[in-house]
């Protein structure tokens, strides 16, 4: 099992501090915040439609009643049409800072997420969303959205939120924002009111001792907002280059509303075992690219828009593409959208088919279950390796028999394309592991000029064996990786890449080293 190493460098000057509590975001805080704010007008109300909790609730438990795994629903979609041309009002600070808010309202809500249809927000300019509690998302830039142009928000707890934007009075261009949804949470999946554990009692937390053979792969899973009001879970999937790309893999059925807007909580556990406590809210990503799909086998790989930060300690699952079924298998997932759980079948899994599926079959759980929440989340074989990844079944803790997993085996076709050829099986990849404080890089790699405004040398220590040099931005987004080659003096052109911080990183058998450049403008 992998230590949990933090050596790779992370810049705090950028990330957001408390009371933030969202996705990945740059520092600094709501004008409403701070006394300069009290000069704002009042911001223009939205107050969206009352939503019909129980009824909903209904067709819920109808749905998972037909065995259907997800998504599972947890609020209601409003659609919308407000964007800063017909909506909110601008005030100006003395500065000549250009400040738009927009308050939308929810009556009842246990917390509200939106997407940003249409999200250009030129540099310098920053995007916040407040709640009344004083807590925050952001500060928000283009960044934040990845490669997209349009931009899911997480969720903030409460009734009400107000959108603030920011636009200092060197910024030439106002850009563009458009919320064309807003999500009434009917159901609380922050875990604020209902004490958490909305899924069965014969769930197990995955801090629990039953885990710990598992901290490796608990750390590859991640739950999906999908399509804004329901949630499924899925994986991050290692591929044979080893280069950290943000592969995922979930259910194609999770996909059928599109993925525009999806974002991506990772390590949202409890820390007790018997006691089903919060976890971080805070460790989200947003946006994905859908790069294939199909109903064969339930399968649908993502490319996220940002590589998780390093902060977030995430994990690269290992996979089996073979034919063979396993003799035993695991399971982690969010049932019922609940924090992180883990379930265990000590049988071996047999062939069949679900829903015109090539599946594995789980034929009862010994130890856990999956409800609807835990669509798209992996099967993993005694070995580590995925084999599969859920579409649905009868399983609960009431009735815990029959659960499919579409065959990784059959997706895998599909998915080479991405994850290369290396043989039937590839073991996880952590980025994290072996990893070395920056003073003792320094050893091993070096840079100069630093900082710079295009050109830099590398320098690397012949000695270790190192094969790749990968370079991420301060979000620990991936920009470019080389093949050394054998070479130990390599040249980069950074004349391409925005002003800012970036982490150099090389690794091999020797293990990985960083170190970090400053590129000016």
């Amino acid at each position: 099992m992998r230590q949990h190493l933090y050596s790779f460098i992370t810049f705090g000057a950028l990330l957001s501090s408390t009371p933030t509590i969202g996705q990945i975001a740059f520092g600094g805080q709501p004008l409403s915040a701070v006394p300069a704010g009290r000069s704002l007008a009042e911001p223009q109300r939205i107050t969206l439609p009352a939503v019909d909790a129980a009824a909903l609730m209904a067709e819920d438990a109808d749905r998972a009643a037909q065995g259907i795994k997800g998504p599972f629903r947890f609020g209601f979609n409003h659609t919308v049409d407000l964007d800063l041309d017909n909506s909110g009002v601008w005030s100006t600070l003395a500065d000549g800072t250009h400040v738009w808010r927009l308050r939308l309202e929810c009556p009842g809500a246990f917390s509200i997420n939106f997407l940003f249809g249409e999200y250009e927000v030129p540099e310098g300019a920053r995007v916040f969303v407040v709640n009344d509690a004083g807590e925050w998302l952001g500060a928000f830039t283009q960044a934040s959205a990845g490669r997209a142009d349009l931009m899911g928000v997480t969720q903030l707890a409460g009734e009400a939120i107000t959108v603030e934007y920011q636009v200092p009075a060197s910024v030439t261009t106002l850009g563009r924002l458009h919320i064309t949804q807003v999500t009434h949470a009917y159901r609380d999946v922050l875990g604020l009111t209902k004490g958490l554990g909305d899924s069965g009692s014969c769930n197990n937390n995955v801090i629990c001792p039953v885990g710990d053979d598992w901290r490796d792969e608990i750390d590859a899973v991640a739950m999906i907002t999908v399509g804004g009001s329901g949630i499924c879970t899925g994986t991050l999937l290692n591929n044979c280059a080893e280069d950290g790309t943000p592969y995922f893999l979930t259910a194609n059925h999770c996909t059928q509303g599109g993925t525009n807007g999806w974002t991506f909580r990772f390590n949202w556990q409890s820390a007790q075992c018997n006691t089903n406590s919060n976890g971080p809210t805070n460790q989200t990503v947003a946006g994905c690219q859908l790069l294939t799909s199909s109903g064969t086998s339930d399968v649908a790989l993502l490319e996220l828009n940002t590589t998780p930060p390093a902060n977030y300690d995430v994990y690269y699952a290992g996979w089996d593409k073979s034919t063979t079924a396993a003799t035993s298998t695991v399971c982690i997932h969010h049932p019922s959208g609940d924090i992180k759980k883990i379930s265990f079948d000590n049988n071996a899994c047999t062939s069949s088919s679900f829903g015109g599926a090539q599946c594995w079959r789980i034929a009862a759980w010994d130890d856990g279950t999956t409800e609807p929440g835990s669509s798209g989340s992996a099967l993993w074989n005694q070995d580590h390796h995925i084999v599969g990844q859920l579409y649905g079944g009868e399983a609960s803790c009431n009735n815990n028999v029959n659960d499919y997993f579409g065959k990784f085996s059959t997706s895998y076709p599909l998915l080479d394309e991405w994850l290369g050829a290396c043989g039937n099986t590839l073991n996880g990849w952590d980025p994290n592991a072996n990893g070395v404080t920056e003073s003792m890089a320094a050893n091993i790699i070096s840079v100069f000029p630093n900082p710079t405004g295009s050109i830099v040398n590398v320098m690397v220590d012949a000695n270790n064996g190192y094969e790749l040099l990968r370079v991420m931005d301060a979000q620990g987004r991936l920009v470019r990786t080389m093949r050394l080659n054998g070479a130990n003096n390599l040249v980069l052109d950074m004349s391409a890449e925005a002003a800012g911080h970036y982490a150099l990183e090389v690794s091999g058998a020797a293990g990985r080293a960083v170190t970090k450049v400053a590129v000016l403008r």
